[in-house]
């Protein structure tokens, strides 16, 4: 599974928290937008066979466990032959003993890796610039 780690968050958070705002919310929206960013460039790196891989990409809800924001980019359901799209996608980008690799997933989050961080960096500055101009 793909993994984007943002290394001021922090900051933001404790800028968030001194101005009193749904931190929540903000995060989840940052977050959220920056997940999105992943999973359009995940599908549109995709192999399309039947088209069900592709279809089945989804973005979970966001949840905030022990400090820890997620918001997941997965492949969700099962193909028209029955096989979970799950494993496929696996199966495509790691290979097996009976099918070569073919790495789809990886470099598409490689490439949007950067954007996605400004995206939520951006996100996160423009809330925080809006909340002190209210208070």
């Amino acid at each position: 599974m793909a993994k984007i780690e943002f290394p001021d968050f922090d900051v933001y958070v404790k800028q968030l928290k001194q101005l009193g705002a749904d931190i929540d919310g903000v995060i989840k929206y940052a977050s959220y937008d920056a997940a999105g960013m992943v999973a359009d460039a995940i599908k549109a790196n995709t192999p399309v066979d039947s088209g069900d891989l592709r279809e089945s990409l989804v973005l979970t809800t966001y949840k905030n466990e022990n400090g820890f924001i997620h918001t997941k980019v997965m492949f969700d359901g099962y193909d028209s032959r029955g096989v979970p799209n799950a494993i496929k996608a696996r199966v495509l980008e790691s290979g097996n003993s009976t099918h070569r690799k073919h790495p789809f997933i990886r470099p598409a989050v490689n490439r949007v890796r950067s954007s996605a961080i400004k995206s939520m960096e951006n996100q996160l500055d423009k809330k925080i610039n809006e909340l002190m101009k209210g208070s």
